[in-house]
């Protein structure tokens, strides 16, 4: 038997120091080369992540697009690190413990939400819409008035809706409009949203005027006001609007747009006074206009049978609005507006409310020192779908009659005094009368 068969020779090849060292740096080298994410795989994870630390929002948005271990990486570090801390989001409150934050820093606190939309863009963007979505949803809970101790004590100062609204839509930019009403219903369901607006709209307007102002808060400062471009507007606009009946409609559009003091909404402004000047008009007409002129022109979903309707809803809930205000706003709505608004009331018949809005037109333009030849395009348009002569001086003569009613309702006469005024007003009317036919002879014998 051969005993060196079992016991083979441990004789071991000589080799330089020299080359043994070569050999551990080619393959440190190759393992460097190797790794996602080279030399810095060569640190613990601890030091990784205190490197981490001395970036900025912006070097780890760019960091999450480099390759996907960084992207992993970066990910791990903001669920045990995250950016959003609870003293940042304490700071967006007027709470008792800190002062509103300064208008000059309001635009740095938006502009940190909207790196962290772009990092949370680009950290995420390989997931399915639904796990997006609980991201959004997540730094929703953090912001929320309602999720803090403290109750936020001025809803009318606080930055954090303002803040998360910017933070969304740096998140959904480029989505699908499928992607993009998901989106909505998904913070609808995660908050009461919803549930308080059919309790605010299906009751007496104001009964409830904290939650009023709440839900147009949470509307315009996450939805609406953060819209780069009227599109976006129309598209969330209609959102908010389309899923509930045409009255509720009208109302919803007054509740985000409406005159507004301090945190009231004044639902009975525009039914018991009109504005003393034209700056006081746009404030208070000013936003519904142009919300009415987005609609319009957002022809994918909204008719112009449907502004119409809408417009008639508006001005009568709660209260009729003097047509004074009727007017006003019909002029910062724009022609078009106008004019099928008027037409539909022609063609239906209702001549007392043209003859009101017409003397209201009037009365608007020479407040704001307007040019009457808008009035006269109004007069053309209406006097276009009446049928026969008859109608048309009828027409004529209402605008007249609501003039006179209207100049005779400012005074209060004696007897004696009386007599002569309604004979003078009378007089002016009836020669101005005359003139109209005259004036419009060409339409009338059409």
């Amino acid at each position: 038997m051969d005993i060196t068969r079992y016991m083979p020779c441990k004789k071991k090849t000589r080799r330089s120091t020299r080359l043994e060292k070569r050999d551990k740096e080619e393959q440190k080298e190759k393992t460097i080369k190797q790794s996602p994410l080279g030399y810095i795989d060569m640190l613990p994870l601890e030091l990784k992540f205190l490197l981490f630390k001395y970036l900025t929002i912006d070097d780890l948005s760019i960091l999450t697009i480099s390759s996907k271990a960084l992207r992993n990486l970066t990910e791990s570090y903001l669920t045990l690190y995250p950016i959003l801390k609870r003293d940042l989001t304490s700071r967006l409150h007027v709470l008792s413990i800190y002062l509103p934050t300064p208008v000059a820093k309001q635009s740095d606190l938006v502009n940190i939400f909207t790196k962290l939309g772009l990092l949370t863009k680009r950290s995420t963007c390989l997931y399915a819409t639904k796990e997006r979505l609980k991201f959004i949803n997540n730094v929703l809970s953090k912001l929320m008035c309602s999720n803090f101790v403290e109750r936020c004590e001025d809803l009318k100062k606080c930055m954090a809706l303002t803040c998360y609204g910017k933070f969304l839509h740096t998140v959904i930019a480029g989505w699908d409009d499928c992607e993009c009403i998901r989106a909505y219903n998904a913070i609808c369901d995660h908050t009461s949203l919803l549930k308080n607006v059919k309790l605010v709209v299906g009751s007496k307007p104001g009964g409830h005027q904290k939650l009023e102002f709440e839900i147009r808060c949470f509307y315009r400062r996450v939805f609406l006001d953060q819209c780069s471009s009227l599109h976006d507007r129309a598209f969330w606009l209609t959102r908010i609007l389309k899923p509930w009946p045409l009255v509720y409609q009208a109302r919803l559009l007054f509740l985000l747009y409406g005159p507004l003091l301090g945190d009231e909404i004044l639902w009975y402004e525009l039914s018991e006074s009109t504005p003393a000047t034209p700056t006081q008009s746009i404030q208070h007409l000013g936003e519904l206009a142009n919300a009415l002129q987005i609609l319009h022109h957002y022809k994918q979903e909204w008719s112009e049978d449907d502004i119409v309707s809408i417009v008639d809803e508006l001005t009568s809930d709660p209260d009729e609005w003097l047509a004074e205000n009727v007017a006003r706003l019909l002029i910062l709505s724009g022609e078009i507006i106008t004019s099928k608004l008027l037409i539909s009331k022609a063609i239906n018949g209702r001549v007392m409310e043209l003859s009101s809005l017409t003397a209201s037109f009037c009365v608007v333009c020479v407040k704001n020192e307007l040019d009457l030849n808008y009035v006269i395009t109004v007069i053309r348009h209406i006097l276009s779908v009446m049928e026969g002569s008859k109608e048309r001086q009828n027409f004529f003569s209402s605008i007249m009659e609501m003039f006179k009613e209207l100049i005779m309702d400012l005074h209060e006469f004696d007897d004696e005094q009386g007599n002569e005024m309604y004979y003078m007003v009378t007089a002016l009317v009836e020669i101005t009368k005359k003139i109209l036919n005259l004036a419009f002879k060409d339409l009338q014998s059409t």
